[in-house]
């Protein structure tokens, strides 16, 4: 098929693999009724879940899943896209709007979505080539990344070399009986051999992992991802929106720094 085929066939016609609304009946997901099935028997994150991958899991791994949303989600206003969302906030922006900026800006390379695309595609040819040769293959392999890359992602962060939030989703492993997959034990692998670099496992690597490890592809990662810090960036909103307008990082003149020409008269 080429040309205008490819394009008259979906020619006033949506088709979709994952389900669909009956105007005035049923509306699946997936091969689950909403309102039969999912709607009092599942939670929202487990819907979610369904909705990126078409795949239920179970309670405990959502539980786990849940935990990881929970806990990057920092109501920090200094932290990057938290600092976005109090801007809105004091600009009196809409909640939408404002809201869709901060998740649209946790998109970041350094931090966000883009790194944990990058580091679900990184841990899986990386556990292919520990899985397939050697140790000092995959060392070999990670050397080569930080020379072209200068870095690894999921690995090291900004500002500190601690990562608070690991520890508490690996208690919570534990009293869940969910065991490290094949790719967490990959990674944890590759940390023990960048101590020498000082890379410690960030907790968007760690976090990649435990998906990669449910079946998740790179891209559902990515995707599943999106709302990662959604939970840090509402209580930012509320607060500047309720502070007095434009009093969140005022900036004075003399607080910046001009280099350019000097103040003239105009005719």
């Amino acid at each position: 098929m080429s040309g205008w085929e490819k394009y008259a066939e979906n020619r006033d016609r949506v088709s979709s693999k994952s389900g669909g609304w009956t105007i005035g009946g049923e509306t699946t997901l997936h091969g689950y009724n909403i309102h039969q099935e999912l709607t009092h028997q599942t939670s929202w994150v487990q819907v979610l879940m369904l909705s990126v991958t078409g795949r239920l899991y179970d309670e405990n791994q959502i539980r786990l899943v849940e935990a990881l949303f929970v806990a990057t989600g920092y109501p920090d206003p200094r932290l990057w896209c938290n600092r976005i969302v109090a801007l809105a906030g004091s600009e009196r922006v809409s909640a939408g709007a404002a809201l869709s900026i901060g998740v649209a800006s946790a998109e970041a390379k350094i931090y966000g979505g883009q790194a944990e695309y990058a580091a679900a595609k990184t841990f899986i040819e990386c556990h292919r080539i520990f899985q397939e040769q050697d140790e000092s293959a995959l060392l070999s392999h990670m050397k080569s990344v930080l020379k072209r890359e200068r870095a690894i992602f999921g690995f090291g962060r900004p500002l500190t070399k601690v990562e608070e939030r690991i520890a508490p989703i690996e208690r919570m492993a534990k009293e869940l009986d969910i065991e490290d997959g094949p790719h967490l034990s990959t990674v944890k692998h590759m940390e023990m051999l960048l101590k020498r670099y000082r890379l410690i496992l960030n907790f968007a690597g760690y976090a990649t992992a435990r998906l990669l490890d449910l079946g998740l592809s790179a891209h559902e990662v990515h995707q599943f991802s999106t709302l990662g810090f959604y939970l840090g960036l509402s209580p930012c909103y509320i607060e500047a929106f309720e502070n007095e307008p434009g009093t969140f990082l005022p900036i004075a003149c003399e607080d910046i720094l001009y280099e350019g020409p000097e103040e003239r008269p105009l005719p």
